[in-house]
């Protein structure tokens, strides 16, 4: 994720996505990467394996599901405590499955703002990631850094929450989650004037000594239309692919995604090659 807030969620954050199906996910961005990628030659891992980069890797899910299918892994996120939980699930995977799967390499950073030490072959941000971003100017230097880290032909990789689902699926409800060691209260607030859904959460954790801990949560998300995922992607010089039709490719067959797409639409964009140019879709 890259919200701070994050961060007091991290002990429960697994729970809360429960229903994910890391699996999936990766099935899909080896799917679109099989089709869309124009990346030549080896990859910029070690041995020449595949690099990628998670956006927002939160607790590494797919991150390690990933590394489990031969790609070496860099996740970023600004919280600590996910981090934290991503590098201990790498070490109990490394551990209970092959100790010969290389190390991830997470990183705690703004995704906004990273930086790395070279590029990379393929760039995920997934999971709403970049609706919590609620300052435009913030989301369009996101594209501008992938497509300055991307290799030419790679892909990014990500999604954004629907309309649909920050104005109808959250809306203005409240929430109420029980787990055998965290309790969460979730009250949702939708503004149609700025677009922004805003979320106050209170995670309730039981101690070893039986006690509950409290901590209190704020996250916001802001909605973005496709329009504005063309300009951002045109200004940073990436090239917007619809993965249902494959345009500019002859694409037949729809790679269908790894959630419903009322709730989340995906995108594809690629970094061109040399003497590759851009075209788009009409607006």
């Amino acid at each position: 994720m890259g919200d701070p807030s994050y961060q007091h969620l991290a002990p429960a954050y697994d729970l809360l996505q429960q229903d994910l199906a890391p699996s999936a996910w990766a099935d899909y961005i080896q799917k679109l990467e099989a089709r869309f990628s124009l990346r030549c030659g080896a990859g910029d891992g070690q041995d020449g394996r595949t690099l990628l980069l998670d956006l927002g890797c939160g607790t590494g899910s797919i991150s390690l599901e990933m590394l489990r299918r031969g790609y070496d892994i860099i996740g970023i996120d600004v919280a600590a405590g996910m981090l934290e939980q991503a590098k201990s699930k790498a070490a109990r995977m490394r551990a209970d499955d092959d100790a010969s799967l290389p190390e991830p390499l997470f990183l705690q950073q703004d995704i906004s703002q990273f930086e790395l030490y070279g590029t990379v072959d393929l760039i995920v941000c997934l999971l709403d990631t970049i609706n919590h971003l609620v300052r435009p100017d913030r989301a369009a230097r996101l594209f501008r850094l992938c497509a300055n880290y991307l290799n030419p032909g790679g892909l990014l990789v990500f999604d954004l929450a629907s309309r649909r689902h920050l104005s109808r699926t959250l809306g203005n409800r409240q929430f109420f989650q029980i787990y055998e060691n965290h309790t969460l209260i979730w009250h949702n607030r939708y503004r149609p004037a700025s677009q922004i859904s805003r979320s106050e959460m209170v995670l309730f954790t039981r101690r070893t000594d039986g006690c509950y801990e409290r901590q209190d949560i704020a996250i916001a998300e802001k909605y973005y239309s496709p329009k504005q995922v063309r300009q951002w992607s045109r200004a940073a010089g990436l090239q917007l692919i619809d993965p249902a039709s494959g345009s500019p490719e002859d694409s037949r067959t729809a790679i269908p995604p790894p959630a419903p797409a009322a709730e989340r639409r995906f995108y594809i964009a690629r970094k061109p090659q040399a003497n590759e140019g851009l075209s788009y879709e009409s607006e």
